[in-house]
């Protein structure tokens, strides 16, 4: 195993995300136990088609750095693609000498759900093997945590979460949500939970930390929005096929078909209506409601702690708004009044 003389700086993999974003953007001062976390020069992208280039430059990124928290592009590679690029990219971390390996995980859903083919989520599960994979390898050679998000908050701003407003001024979500609870994470939070992360490293190594911010159903997203804003709001529960017809970009489309040129095809590829809706029936049916509040809010005593606090907290109107470019403004707000 290399080693390096110099452990200068965390490594962010696929930091140009909704999640990698924040990531990126922490600022801090070393710890007992890493060094400063800064924007990394050598933040990488996961867009590359170029298998061999791919896999030289991660070599080269994960060489003489602290630690790394990386996220593959599950989109753009599809479930069998990402599954090879991102246990390699945890084989060259090791190899390179990195002492602690973040993985982007999200929650294996077939696994959670009893092996049954009905919530096989193609670009939830792939990550989700990974994590497993991972933690398997124990914590003799390198240092790993997983960092395990659901939904984002935000979607209710730019995503599958978004409403649509009727002529009446009535707030409506019209989706096949069934009545669960949905562990939504605000995307505000996930770069001070990284940062426990890395100062942690006594604790967290070894660690599959499960974060959300809220976990709601859609009735209860109705409720609190009410609550907040004071403007009349419904659920309406569609059939599955409906909201397919209405949804998915084109008849059969591949579920990665938004990675655009860049796409990797081939028949392990699920559509986009098979992918989401395994990926409605797991949130909403609240099978990934299985966090702990109790140790999140240790590990960060100031999190945002409730779906009210964060509406509330970005002014949410119902409307919809880019994700990066208000998360951006946001935190440009709080710097500026000291937060």
């Amino acid at each position: 195993m290399a080693t390096p003389s110099k452990l200068s700086e965390i490594l962010v993999v696929g930091g140009t995300g909704a999640q990698g974003n924040p990531v990126r953007q922490i600022r801090s001062p070393p710890s007992n136990s890493r060094p400063p976390i800064n924007q990394s020069q050598r933040t990488q992208s996961s867009s590359k088609r170029d298998s061999a280039a791919r896999q030289r430059d991660l070599h080269v990124a994960f060489r003489g750095v602290y630690g790394a928290w990386v996220n593959t592009d599950g989109f753009t590679l599809g479930e069998k693609n990402e599954l090879f690029y991102a246990m390699r990219a945890y084989e060259i971390a090791v190899s390179e000498g990195v002492t602690h390996y973040v993985w982007a995980n999200i929650d294996y859903a077939l696994r959670k759900a009893g092996w049954d083919e009905r919530y096989h989520c193609g670009h939830t599960d792939a990550k989700g093997r990974v994590g497993d994979f991972i933690l398997a390898q124990g914590q003799a050679h390198i240092k790993s945590t997983l960092f395990t998000t659901g939904p984002y908050m935000e979607m209710l701003f730019d995503g599958m979460f978004v409403p649509e407003e009727r002529s009446d001024g009535t707030i409506v979500w019209a989706n096949p949500a069934s009545d669960g609870k949905i562990p939504l994470i605000s995307l505000l939070d996930v770069g001070a939970y990284v940062l426990w992360i890395f100062d942690n490293i006594e604790r967290s190594a070894g660690m599959d930390l499960e974060v959300a911010t809220d976990q709601v159903s859609f009735k209860d997203i109705v409720k609190v929005f009410t609550r907040v804003t004071g403007k009349p709001a419904l659920h309406v529960p569609l059939p599955m096929d409906e909201y397919m017809d209405k949804a998915e970009p084109y008849p059969n489309a591949p579920v990665n078909s938004i990675g655009g040129q860049n796409r990797i095809d081939d028949e392990s590829n699920m559509t986009w209506r098979e992918n989401f809706t395994a990926w409605w029936r797991f949130w909403s049916e609240g099978i990934g409601a299985t966090r702990d509040f109790a140790l999140l809010t240790e590990i960060l005593p100031k999190r945002i702690k409730s779906l009210e606090e964060w509406m509330y907290k970005v002014d949410y109107q119902g409307k919809r708004k880019s994700v990066l470019k208000d998360l951006e403004d946001l935190r440009a707000t709080q710097c500026d009044a000291g937060h």
